[in-house]
């Protein structure tokens, strides 16, 4: 028969502590996950951001008017955006919410953010974010007994 060890024991006792004294964000069965910002590109009918291709993106004939094109022909920077040149210069986008897949779920918030911390320069404008575990009967399960073995025998409403 497998057992555990007293480590272990200590480990899931406090990973429910941590889980029955959280913030359960309104959520049934909350689990954590690191969201950050990310650039999604579209066209300037809907994007409220722009910003300028890298010199090597476009032909600057092309797209510079003559005030940017004295710039990039002096080597100097180029204003983030001119009404004046060509559309092909520029690249339109909106900051959006993403989900963070390559570092899964945390089961306490207080664990994705010490990812976070430990990981900042992975993202832009980190933040942890609580989503339900609603309809996966086998991690609702797991969620009970570490609330259970975190507090005194019996789950919080939120984890049964």
């Amino acid at each position: 028969m497998n057992t555990i060890n007293e480590e272990d024991l200590k480990f899931l006792i406090d990973t429910g502590k941590e889980m029955n004294k959280q913030n359960n964000r309104c959520t049934q069965f909350p689990v954590f996950v690191v969201m950050h910002k990310v650039k999604v590109y579209g066209d300037s009918s809907y994007c409220s951001e722009v910003e300028r291709k890298n010199r090597e993106d476009y032909n600057a004939e092309e797209v510079l008017c003559d005030k940017c094109q004295k710039l990039f022909d002096k080597d100097k920077k180029l204003p983030d955006y001119c009404e004046e040149c060509g559309s092909d210069g520029f690249s339109w986008f909106n900051w959006e919410d993403k989900i963070e897949d390559g570092c899964g779920v945390f089961l306490t918030a207080k664990a994705a953010q010490r990812h976070i911390d430990e990981n900042y320069y992975h993202y832009y404008k980190p933040f942890t974010y609580g989503i339900s575990c609603w309809r996966n009967p086998e991690m609702q399960k797991v969620l009970e007994i570490l609330s259970k073995l975190g507090g005194n025998g019996e789950a919080l409403s939120h984890y049964k």
